[in-house]
């Protein structure tokens, strides 16, 4: 089964199954009611047609991905700035304040170099045979 194929069959019957679990969950909550009925309407329908006829669903399916790829890249950027700015600038300016150099950035003016000297045992031919 190529890709497609298989893409479009999952977006199919995913859509079927969601749509009754709406329609489903929503007859029991609520009742009969008219958004129940279209629900499970939709379901029977997406189910049918992806079994039948499964290269309908390529239209539907490509507006799908052209949005869910716009949603994506909103939440992604969203989220990535929520983290760094609720995360990475607190921790920052911690440092900063406490003055922490993990990354030992300062420079020192009396240092003739540098590198740092490693011992004999660092270089070990057993240590790079077995990292772990």
């Amino acid at each position: 089964m190529d890709k497609e194929k298989k893409n479009l069959l999952v977006f199919g019957y995913g859509l079927g199954v969601v749509a009754a679990i709406f329609g489903i969950a929503g007859f029991l909550k609520h009742g009969v009611q008219p958004v129940q009925a279209v629900f499970l309407l939709c379901s029977v329908i997406f189910t049918s047609v992806t079994a039948l006829n499964w290269q309908a669903l390529r239209p539907g399916y490509r507006g799908w991905m052209k949005v869910a790829h716009v949603i994506g890249t909103v939440v992604t950027t969203v989220v990535l700035t929520i983290v760094f700015f609720a995360v990475f600038t607190p921790v920052a300016v911690a440092l900063k304040v406490i003055g922490r150099d993990h990354l030992g950035r300062k420079a020192d003016r009396t240092a003739k170099s540098y590198w740092r000297r490693r011992s004999a045992v660092e270089w070990e031919k057993q240590r790079y045979l077995q990292q772990f």
